[in-house]
């Protein structure tokens, strides 16, 4: 009976789900825009892999604030506590060909 009853559980929460996330998407399969015409955009967006630390290949480290140690960069005393949190993991990147095509103009910056 127990597991009968969990089960039918599952298949109402799934419904209601479906049911809902159907009814939200937008029939006619178009964007939404801002007033000038181009397509909104807005929302979260967020990178499941390690192009939230560099778009460029990198290597791993162990903070975002690095100082300057004897013999490689230690992580800053301010991050120091956070451990294997502040770490950042190696990447092979995102951008074709390792670098990212800067212009001149845009280098001298």
């Amino acid at each position: 009976m127990r597991n009968a009853f969990k089960c039918m559980l599952m298949a109402t929460a799934t419904a209601v789900f479906a049911t809902t996330t159907a009814l939200a998407a937008d029939i006619n399969g178009k964007a939404p825009r801002l007033p000038d015409g181009k397509p909104n955009l807005n929302g979260i967006w967020q990178a499941q892999n390690t192009a939230n630390y560099n778009i460029e290949p990198h290597a791993a480290s162990a903070a975002l604030s690095l100082i300057p140690g004897q013999f490689v960069p230690v992580p800053a005393p301010k991050v120091v506590a956070l451990g294997a949190v502040g770490a950042i993991p190696g990447g092979l990147g995102i951008v074709e060909g390792g670098v990212i095509p800067y212009k001149p103009e845009a280098l001298e910056r």
